[in-house]
């Protein structure tokens, strides 16, 4: 249950020494002083985080965005809090930081709108200190394709397009075994592979990739496996399972962190939540087009999936 992700933080002892090791371990200066002063608002983020995500599992779907929205939005400012004691240190990086472009209601459809990353913002400032990731302005991103990068999604997917999109591994210790197909799939040699995975994972720290391959199987050996948090190009579902996608093209589309992925998802549907409310009641009460299924869906997905990876990350 959600409920007993983050009951140890709810303690000020404990939230205070997590802190100080967390500064102390990125050498942030005076990290026993920074970690009383921001211990209250890291402690209140994650809650107030919890509050919007069990008022969202009792909400009907026509709310349901914005709540789950900001919800991802105070469980990744306590994340903030780990990294940045100073948090948040202007007004710029208050703004969402992410834009969606004008809609043309004929025509539109969820599945092919994007976003585009701003310059500053919590966007941004969040893939800068918690993942590293910087010089993201003005990319875009298509829904659809926000959505193939999520594992909980392939099999709705497969049922509604009739097309696979991804290969489970099966885990042994370090070692990830796929099937055999997955190099002509990705139309790589083995050491094209290894380098290509080697090379693409966002989580690089010491990561070592060994690829071999069998006739019934591809093992790829990892100096460890990924954590749920920062995964790329691996895919986790809420099960645990790990997925990689069929094609090379896809996974190439998108290098962002699952958290990441969510943000940009929650952030769209929220807007047109409140702000296309014409649309998003056709959508909820007449079934009509092909988004529906997606959306209510992957609202499912988020309930469950998003408090669980702002855990790991803090594990």
């Amino acid at each position: 249950m959600m409920n007993d992700l983050f009951i140890p933080f709810y303690s000020a002892t404990y939230s205070r020494k997590f802190l100080t090791d967390r500064y102390e371990n990125n050498e942030i200066p005076q990290a026993k002083t920074k970690s009383y002063q921001v211990c209250s608002s890291f402690m209140y983020h994650l809650q107030h985080g919890q509050l919007y995500f069990n008022q969202a599992s009792a909400a009907p779907i026509e709310i349901k965005p914005v709540l789950l929205f900001y919800g991802a939005v105070q469980l990744l400012k306590a994340c903030i809090l780990t990294t940045d004691p100073s948090y948040p240190e202007n007004s710029q990086v208050l703004a969402h930081g992410v834009t969606t472009r004008k809609r043309k209601k004929a025509t539109y459809r969820f599945l092919d709108d994007e976003v585009k990353i701003q310059k500053n913002g919590l966007f941004s400032h969040f893939m800068n200190k918690m993942f590293h990731m910087k010089h993201l302005e003005g990319d875009k991103y298509q829904m659809v394709t926000l959505f193939h990068h999520i594992a909980d999604m392939h099999p709705l997917f497969k049922r509604l397009t009739n097309k696979s999109l991804s290969f489970k591994g099966n885990v042994y210790k370090n070692t990830i075994l796929l099937s055999p197909t997955i190099l002509d799939s990705y139309h790589m040699t083995v050491n094209r592979f290894e380098q290509y995975l080697e090379a693409n994972t966002v989580h690089k720290g010491a990561q070592k990739v060994k690829v071999s391959e069998h006739k019934d199987r591809v093992e790829v050996q990892l100096s460890t496996l990924p954590p749920s948090w920062s995964s790329n190009p691996w895919l986790y579902d809420v099960e645990g399972n790990i997925y990689l996608l069929q094609e090379k093209e896809q996974s190439n589309s998108h290098s962002l962190p699952e958290l990441a992925t969510h943000f940009l998802l929650l952030y769209n549907l929220s807007m047109i939540c409140r702000y296309e409310a014409e649309w998003w009641g056709d959508l909820i009460h007449t079934f009509d087009g092909v988004d529906f299924p997606y959306i209510s869906h992957y609202l499912g997905v988020v309930e469950q999936k998003v408090p669980k990876i702002i855990s790991s990350y803090l594990e």
